[in-house]
């Protein structure tokens, strides 16, 4: 199940960012589905602006919430110091 959450956050975020590169590092079971915290190399957009042939990646973390149904019913992008547990106090 864990497996099939973390393929399914991986691919929604490629798909969502546009990221080249995609890492679950989090995976919670909650009530009504899950939970999932990434990291994604994104290009930054501003020195490639500046100078298309830049290539420089910044990291960003995201939060994903899945349901039982394994789609994805929310995501926000996060500050990596964020807890995921006061994340979901103030819902997400």
């Amino acid at each position: 199940m864990i497996a099939k959450v973390r393929n399914k956050v991986k691919i929604f975020l490629k798909e969502t960012t546009d990221a080249s590169e995609v890492r679950v590092v989090r995976v919670d079971k909650i009530e009504g589905g899950w939970i999932a915290e990434g990291e994604v190399a994104a290009k930054n957009q501003f020195l490639a602006s500046i100078k298309p042939e830049y290539r420089i990646f910044e990291k960003e973390h995201y939060v994903v919430k899945v349901g039982d149904d394994y789609e994805v019913t929310s995501y926000r992008r996060v500050n990596a110091y964020e807890d995921v547990e006061e994340i979901l106090s103030y819902g997400l």
